[in-house]
């Protein structure tokens, strides 16, 4: 049996720096789960992911989910499902927006950097700059 990952404050990791990108991750053996911050304006590209349901818990800020051609408005403690096979994306609207996601252990293992997985993590932009995301490939 693997050991327990000891309690994490999600909401200091996620006011805590001053630039976008994957703040904190668990990869274990059946599940996988990140904290993204985005900045303000920050905008994770349209992308469809096939492979995993995805369950997604705002910590800080306020942003707009986009699923399925319909927008929503995200706020701390406010928990959205993304079914597997559904077109989304995430924008942070006012001020640093900061969200965890939570799904099942993909079959490739995470994906943070290079291509995004469901984490929807930034890349490619120095802090403090808008970071965006292109769509996953192959999802």
């Amino acid at each position: 049996m693997p050991d327990p990952i000891p309690p994490v404050d999600l909401a200091s990791l996620a006011a805590g720096g001053n630039h976008p990108g994957a703040r904190w991750r668990l990869d274990r053996e059946d599940l996988q789960a990140n904290l993204v911050r985005l900045d303000p304006g920050d905008r994770i590209q349209p992308h469809r992911n096939d492979e995993v349901e995805v369950l997604v818990a705002v910590v800080l800020g306020r942003g707009e989910l986009t699923f399925d051609g319909q927008a929503y408005q995200l706020a701390p403690m406010v928990v959205a499902h993304l079914p597997k096979g559904t077109v989304r994306a995430i924008e942070a609207v006012d001020g640093p927006f900061a969200y965890l996601s939570i799904h099942r252990r993909r079959s490739g293992g995470l994906q943070v950097g290079g291509t995004p997985s469901d984490a929807d993590v930034p890349r490619g932009e120095p802090p403090g700059r808008s970071a965006r995301a292109d769509p996953p490939t192959g999802a």
